[in-house]
């Protein structure tokens, strides 16, 4: 019977994502051991095809080490270590103190890899950015390889090697294969079969040419040898870096590296004479110059690409944020129109007849009052003019929240009747002069009124203008809106508090129209509205 898990929401260490990362599609952790076994029983098998005297020019059993560490939890590292030490101990043309001693050196440089790199990266190690990488060179092809040198180099010295050539050897080794094995074993192990399938069209014709290429250069004889041959695998390269991602110029750079290894053993291609020290040299520095810049190009076009569908991402979500705030600003807006609509309803039908009892009862009152009482008169007189003041107010305050002249008579009708109230009101110039602009939708009429109303407000309260002219005009896919003045002007770098010229913003914005404000301090303000006049616009 299992027992039950109970799912949180806490964040996730490091080394959790780097497990969960890294153990998709693995199997179960006895199936990872066995696939490491075999792994790092054939690397050994190809670096025991040197000789003791002569340097592997790339020692493949540590980058399948170093990536079995990196792609895996840190309970599993003792048993990787285990594993390895009976298959690197059954050499049997070599001292046994120097086998374990060199097993051990070579165990400490990939932990010590593995745990700094999880430490610096701080995540799981994907090697998809270029910081990852720089980090990856600085630590496990530099780095460390030196100080595992240096003690690989004192353990040779007791063989009869000069210190400084062993050290050479063994860090070169070891730093090549670091450098051209390691990725391609990451990638692999880590979402490589995922990325090939993707790109299974480009890959395999890549692959093949490739293959076709290395076999030409490195296998096929040939009777004048020259070293310009190397470079004919070069396009291809440059190929699979800017098209296969990391994981396949990684694999292109390795299976470079294995076959001309491959063909200097068997005597053949540039590097033949693969126990000279001179040629052995040659093949690393020729790896490590060719691997540096073709993954640096293929890893910086991965990171570029990873921004770009971050920034598509992010994009998508600001659209679909503002087609939210779209959908609120209209619904805010008919909630707005619907509540002015319901107080102009109720100061007309209930306040303003109320009023209009209390004018009735006061005048009743004043005509039933004694002859010579002047006082109370006048005071009656008085009370009277004002309740018919308020009763004005209130019915102009209700016209403006709920103008019935719009419903009923029409755009042009109601902003000509807005700008005779308002030129009467404050006693200043509103000039109107409209187009024929019948058959507008409703909300559209309602939407151009607002405007209005705002901007003869502000030039009123705000610009202090004793003229205002104001323009409708209808055109074939347009409907335009000017309402200029004289009055004072504004600043339009500096923000207002204000929530009204936010409004017809928002009005016509929703409505897919634009508003233009312009404004001098001293020379008046011209605000001009359009709107689309089909759905499509």
């Amino acid at each position: 019977m299992t027992k039950p898990t109970l799912k949180t929401n806490a964040p996730r260490t490091p080394n959790d994502v780097q497990e969960r990362v890294t153990t998709q599609g693995f199997g179960n952790t006895l199936g990872k051991l066995v696939i490491f076994g075999i792994a790092y029983a054939l690397a050994f098998q190809y670096g025991s095809t040197f000789s003791a005297n002569t340097a592997a020019p790339l020692w493949f059993p540590d980058s399948v080490l170093l990536c079995a560490l990196l792609v895996s939890p840190r309970r599993l590292w003792p048993w990787y270590l285990l594993i390895g030490a009976p298959i690197r101990l059954m050499n049997q043309t070599v001292p046994i103190w120097f086998l374990a001693s060199t097993y051990v050196n070579d165990g400490f440089k990939a932990i010590l890899s593995a745990h700094l790199l999880r430490r610096m990266i701080r995540g799981p190690v994907l090697l998809n950015t270029l910081r990852q990488f720089w980090v990856y060179i600085a630590i496990a092809v530099v780095g460390i390889p030196v100080l595992s040198a240096l003690v690989g180099a004192a353990l040779r010295l007791q063989l009869g090697f000069t210190f400084w050539r062993a050290f050479y050897e063994w860090f070169l080794g070891n730093a090549t294969a670091a450098l051209v094995l390691t990725p391609t074993l990451l990638y692999w192990c880590l979402d490589g079969r995922h990325e090939v399938k993707g790109r299974a069209a480009m890959f395999l014709p890549i692959v093949l040419a490739l293959a076709a290429c290395l076999y030409f250069t490195f296998l096929s004889p040939h009777s004048e040898y020259s070293p310009l041959i190397l470079y004919a695998p070069l396009p291809l390269l440059i190929l699979a870096a800017t098209t296969l991602r990391p994981v396949g110029i990684s694999t292109a750079i390795s299976s470079l590296a294995l076959v001309s290894i491959l063909s200097a053993v068997q005597g053949r291609g540039a590097f033949f004479m693969v126990q000279s020290q001179h040629s052995v040299l040659s093949m690393q520095l020729f790896l490590i110059l060719i691997s540096v810049p073709m993954l640096f190009v293929a890893i910086l076009l991965e990171e570029r690409k990873a921004v770009e569908t971050q920034l598509s991402q992010s994009q998508e979500a600001l659209r679909a944020n503002y087609r939210r705030t779209q959908d609120l600003a209209g619904k805010v807006l008919n909630a707005q129109e619907e509540e002015r609509r319901r107080i102009g309803r109720e100061l007309h039908d209930d306040i303003e007849q109320r009023l209009a009892l209390v004018t009735l009862g006061l005048d009743r009152l004043k005509s039933e009052l004694p002859v010579g009482m002047e006082t109370e008169s006048n005071a009656a007189n008085a009370l009277f003019a004002d309740v018919q003041t308020i009763a004005a107010d209130v019915h102009e305050i209700a016209r403006q929240l709920h103008p019935g002249a719009l419903q009923h008579l029409g755009l042009e009708r109601a902003l000509r009747s807005l700008c005779h109230n308002i030129a009467d009101q404050h006693d200043i110039v509103v000039e109107f002069v409209s187009d024929d602009v019948k058959g507008l939708a409703a909300d559209v009429n309602l939407c151009v009124f607002r405007v209005a109303q705002e901007a003869l407000s502000n030039a009123v309260r705000h610009g202090k203008a004793k003229r205002i002219d104001v323009l409708l005009q209808k055109g074939r896919y347009l409907l335009t809106l000017n309402v200029s003045d004289e009055g004072e002007g504004f600043d339009p770098t500096i923000a207002s508090g204000g929530l009204g010229l936010l409004s017809m913003l928002e009005r016509v914005r929703f409505m897919g129209g634009n508003v233009l404000v312009k404004s001098q301090v001293g020379r008046g303000t011209q605000v001009d509205a359009e709107l689309p006049l089909s759905k499509s616009a």
